[in-house]
């Protein structure tokens, strides 16, 4: 059985949640619980109202106290696409993936797997729920061939399923003097290398980006096949992806800057938006084939 409920605002936090007991209750009495946004809360993000036939994008909920939240920023930058939104929490996000058709991994402070790290043996990480379902997220939609947007700690969560190794912490294992873990909105340039699925979006060249990360990837992707697409003057990875596979990772946040206006860190958004609809396009034509088929 599923049950839809919304998120509601909360001032204090300027982000939208719901309590993790209200989850918790529902699914003790097998209730999966789908959850989204009202029209109003929608209207006020977007100025407009999602459109039927939208594909729907999956976004893996943050964890402030006892609340799943989502931050205003993120829930802007989803809005401004036009998607609908569905939430995914962190033991029932399998059975909320359903029906997505994109899915945003956003940043976070969790422990990530020993094995990412370039010093595994050294590294002590003990993954909790959250990790996990960040993992099992990935698994199922790369199984059905669902986009995927990371964005910081989620990206790092996709390098490392893809064989990428990142550092426990950049600043001592580099001794870059570069600032990475910084709140400033514009912390340092982020270099996008040309014919890049990246410089496709954004445009090839130099951009200001923010930083709020310890650790990060190692410069090497010998080792994957998701390939680097940007990176700082330190050689620090900026973003990286696999355009076969419909995965991008941005080690920003290109919210911040949608939610107040910038239309091009907003094309980041439209990207994975625009990868869902065709996915959804794509389901809709096979599930249409196999009904032909069936009815010969």
């Amino acid at each position: 059985m599923k049950k839809n409920i919304n998120l509601k605002f909360l001032p204090a936090d300027n982000a939208y949640g719901i309590e993790m007991r209200t989850i918790s209750e529902l699914t003790l009495k097998g209730i999966t619980p789908i959850i989204g946004l009202s029209a109003d809360d929608y209207r006020s993000l977007a100025k407009k109202q999602t459109k039927p036939g939208q594909p729907i994008i999956g976004f893996l909920l943050s964890q402030k106290k006892d609340f799943y939240t989502i931050d205003m920023p993120y829930a802007k930058a989803i809005a401004q696409t036009g998607a609908q939104f569905r939430f995914l929490t962190y033991h029932e996000n399998l059975a909320q993936m359903d029906d997505i058709d994109g899915l945003i991994l956003p940043g976070g402070t969790f422990e990530s797997p020993n094995e990412f790290y370039t010093d595994p043996q050294q590294t002590k990480h003990t993954t909790n729920s959250r990790a996990n379902a960040y993992i099992s997220s990935i698994i199922e939609a790369e199984k059905k061939g669902i986009p995927v947007l990371g964005i910081c700690a989620g990206a790092q969560m996709m390098g490392g399923m893809h064989g990428m190794k990142m550092y426990h912490d950049l600043k001592t294992s580099t001794h870059t003097s570069l600032e990475h873990e910084t709140k400033a909105l514009q912390a340092h340039k982020v270099f996008i290398y040309p014919d890049t699925p990246l410089a496709n979006i954004l445009g090839a060249g130099y951009i200001e980006t923010n930083s709020r990360h310890r650790e990060a990837m190692m410069p090497n992707d010998k080792i994957s096949d998701l390939k680097i697409y940007a990176s700082t003057a330190d050689g620090t990875p900026e973003a990286w992806g696999n355009e076969e596979k419909n995965i991008l990772c941005i080690q920003w946040h290109p919210e911040d800057f949608a939610a107040q206006g910038d239309a091009q860190m907003q094309k980041i958004y439209d990207w994975l938006a625009q990868k869902a609809m065709q996915y959804k396009q794509n389901q809709l034509q096979r599930s249409l084939q196999k009904k032909s088929l069936l009815s010969r």
